[in-house]
């Protein structure tokens, strides 16, 4: 007679194992097979249904006598190694090993989530922290659009914040400008050739001179930029902010220089202001000078209101650096000049007065007129300044000539009239 099943052929299978095998099963596959009985016969399973040779095992297990096994039965049932129907030290070791395990698991589990719960907490308050302070931060201050800083609302005071430095462009002037401005200086110190001049900072006091004659070096103007961007830079400095200039001179070469920082100073002196038009009584600013040093050195601005002129020893070339050919020595600092790099279209600020000894004359035997002569041999009493109370000496004829005396005589270029050559000089390639 056919034995009657009302459970699928696996779980019949899987239950007609002998108990040496079930108990062979990795643990793994005995929870998926109790997984497999609870889920397909609903916890509980006839004993009328299970082969023969399993009923009367199955019989000792049923605990309430209803001919039914239930999970926790079945389980029972299937931990009895022997199949004697009692649970033996071995066995209830081995339900209990299995238990213990579990719960270290659900443990381990149970604290994972906590920590995942804690941690996602966390963000959680972080991220509404940040929110907050990003809403009072916008409410208690405002934008400074002039001089690009954060200020308290309702206050001029400016708020703590960390900036990185910004850098200005200092232009190239045309040949015309830059002519018209070194006459300017030159005459300016022809009127007073001992005075005090915003291109010469006199030294006075400590080592300085104390004499009525105290000559110094002359820093003519090499770069300009517009007000508007010297206005910028003066509320900057003011603050403290880093400042740097940014130049350029033939081949590609780019230098930037730092104009101020922590403790520079900042000097203003407005020069010319007048009435607007009208009943009214604000002014017109029309043009300001302003000095900045830092580190010991100066920068020199000279306003007309639309426009800066820039010189100062903050911008004179040290040995070596680039300088522009055409400039004559005025990028270099005291001592150097700018002779052509052979390798390079700019020129360098050297000291080598072997190939630089080309200067003005101011009054070339008594003639009144200034010219372009070489060979300053040091007995007099400078070389190339006016007066006697600066040295300027050039590395050619036509720099000297060409580029700087017709600055100040009005002759045009290439016109050499006035200049004294060297014959053997020009003979050679010059």
């Amino acid at each position: 007679m056919m034995e009657k099943t009302t459970i699928d052929d696996s779980l019949t299978a899987a239950m007609s194992v002998s108990d040496r095998s079930f108990d062979e099963l990795p643990r793994t596959h005995r929870h998926s097979f109790f997984k497999r009985s609870k889920c397909r016969s609903s916890s509980i399973i006839n004993i009328e249904d299970l082969p023969a040779e399993e009923r009367i095992k199955a019989a000792k297990f049923d605990i309430d006598g209803n001919g039914t096994l239930d999970k926790i039965e079945l389980a029972m049932m299937h931990y009895d190694k022997d199949g004697d129907g009692q649970l033996g030290l071995d066995e209830v070791h081995r339900i209990v090993e299995e238990h213990l395990h579990d719960r270290h698991n659900i443990s381990a589990m149970k604290k994972v989530i906590v920590g995942l719960t804690c941690f996602v907490f966390v963000l959680s308050l972080s991220n509404l922290g940040t929110s907050i302070a990003s809403a009072l931060l916008v409410k208690d201050t405002t934008a400074d659009y002039e001089t690009a800083e954060m200020k308290i609302a309702g206050t001029s005071d400016v708020m703590g914040t960390q900036t990185s430095a910004e850098t200005f462009t200092a232009l190239e002037m045309d040949a015309d400008t830059r002519r018209a401005r070194r006459a300017m200086v030159v005459e300016s110190l022809k009127a007073n050739p001992w005075g005090e001049h915003a291109h010469r900072r006199l030294g006075k006091g400590g080592d300085g001179c104390k004499g009525k004659k105290c000559d110094g070096n002359i820093s003519f103007d090499t770069n300009y930029m517009s007000q508007d961007s010297a206005e910028k830079i003066k509320a900057k400095c003011d603050l403290g902010r880093v400042v740097n200039i940014r130049r350029s001179f033939p081949g590609g070469m780019v230098k930037n220089d730092n104009l101020c920082k922590t403790g520079a100073s900042v000097v203003v002196k407005e020069k010319q202001v007048k009435r607007k038009k009208g009943n009214g009584k604000g002014k017109n600013r029309i043009g300001f000078d302003m000095v900045v040093t830092s580190d010991g050195k100066d920068t020199l601005f000279e306003c007309d209101g639309k426009n800066c002129y820039m010189s100062g020893t903050n911008l004179l070339q040290t040995h070596g650096q680039p300088c522009n050919t055409v400039h004559g020595n005025d990028d270099c600092a005291a001592g150097l000049v700018c002779i052509k790099d052979v390798n390079d279209s700019s020129g360098k600020c050297l000291s080598n007065y072997d190939t630089a000894t080309w200067y003005v004359a101011w009054d070339w035997n008594n003639s009144g007129k200034p010219q372009c002569v070489q060979d300053c041999n040091g007995n007099n009493p400078n070389c190339g300044g006016f007066a006697g109370n600066w040295d300027e000496m050039f590395s050619s004829h036509t720099l000297c000539c060409n580029t700087h005396l017709s600055y100040l005589t009005g002759v045009g270029r290439g016109d050499y009239s006035q200049c004294v050559p060297d014959y053997d000089f020009i003979k050679n390639g010059e």
